[in-house]
């Protein structure tokens, strides 16, 4: 009866994929639950909050930024479709594109407090404000997105036009005198009347993000990225796993961190994964590949797939892990720095996907 119970409450285009028992009919519709329903949802959203293209170079900030937040979304998915997989009754989602949207905002959310410090500031000022001001009110739209406006414009959707309105203003600051907003206006008076003066010339309800947009472009808030993380000197992760009770406090904490790890290695490009895995070493030059199926995190098979090799070829190298840069050029066809330059991209991007965890 209760699990009857739960499955009602279940999205119904999750239940193929929770009811498969065949492990490759299972992947091909978790692959179509990805393809179809969460990155059309994930994509949307980030082009909308990093106002990025769907041609924009990879190599453009706002492009390695919107790469990041689709890779931590998807891997935050994966992670809980695996959870929802092993135990349907208790983890259930009865709205899987407003789970997708929910997870995607917080990335953006995250992504903010990092590389924006003083937007991020100046959006915790005006969710204050206008959740402790009797004459505003904010609230979750359809897909969790926050919207704000007149207390009695309270759970009202966006209009197309309210947010048309209030990018042309945002787009062209000296038309704020269009919402009776001068420049000297701007500058003399607080927060809690700009913001009633834009509600006033919306007539409508906004998204937060477009409001915060707005008046950081009219006080002058800088909205550059912060390279304050980039600048610091990175501590390494894979670090932590030669001895991580130094630095993790308990051992579910080390679980959940090598976890984590593990799902970032598996993110990383074939050869970057075969250069670092094959030379994992602990701070004493010994092997640390070992560590993950003693500590239950990887199977032995996972390991060989990882590395694109047969469970049998790595049974073959296991004892003699790890290898030697020459050696592992031999394996891929490449130099002896080739290896050094991928395995040192490899901890570069761990150590930034790691770095909040």
């Amino acid at each position: 009866m209760e699990q009857r119970e739960a499955r009602q409450e279940i999205d119904q285009i999750l239940l193929p994929f929770i009811q498969a028992t065949d492990e490759a009919v299972s992947q091909q519709l978790l692959e179509q639950l990805v393809v179809d329903h969460a990155e059309p949802v994930i994509r949307n959203i980030v082009r909308h909050k990093l106002r990025v293209s769907a041609g924009s170079s990879s190599d453009s900030r706002s492009g390695e930024d919107a790469e990041e937040m689709r890779s931590e979304v998807m891997l935050q998915l994966l992670s809980r479709l695996g959870e929802l997989k092993e135990n349907p009754n208790e983890k259930y989602i009865n709205n899987f594109q407003g789970y997708v949207a929910a997870i995607t905002y917080s990335a953006w959310h995250e992504h903010l407090r990092r590389k924006h410090p003083e937007r991020h500031q100046l959006k915790n000022k005006l969710r204050y404000l206008l959740s402790h001001r009797d004459t505003f009110a904010v609230w979750e739209g359809d897909y969790r997105q926050l919207l704000c406006g007149l207390s009695g414009w309270a759970n009202q959707k966006k209009t197309p036009s309210a947010t048309r309105r209030i990018k042309e203003l945002t787009a062209a600051p000296e038309a704020s005198e269009r919402a009776g907003l001068s420049a000297n206006d701007i500058q003399r008076w607080d927060l809690a009347s700009l913001v009633a003066g834009v509600f006033r010339y919306l007539g409508s309800c906004v998204e937060l993000d477009d409001l915060v947009n707005l008046l950081a472009e009219w006080t002058g808030v800088s909205d550059q990225v912060s390279h304050a993380f980039d600048d610091e000197e990175t501590e390494d992760p894979l670090e932590r796993v030669a001895d991580p009770h130094e630095l993790i406090d308990s051992e579910l904490q080390r679980r959940t961190y090598l976890r984590r790890l593990w799902s970032e290695i598996r993110e990383l490009k074939p050869h970057q994964r075969t250069a670092l895995l094959l030379n994992l070493r602990d701070a004493d030059g010994g092997d640390v590949v070992s560590v993950l199926p003693l500590s239950g995190i990887a199977t032995f098979s996972e390991i060989a797939n990882a590395l694109s090799i047969t469970a049998d070829q790595l049974a073959g190298l296991w004892n003699d892990l790890p290898l030697d840069d020459i050696s592992i050029a031999n394996r891929l066809s490449i130099t002896r720095q080739q290896v050094i330059n991928l395995r040192k991209s490899a901890r570069e991007r761990l150590a930034r996907r790691m770095r909040t965890f």
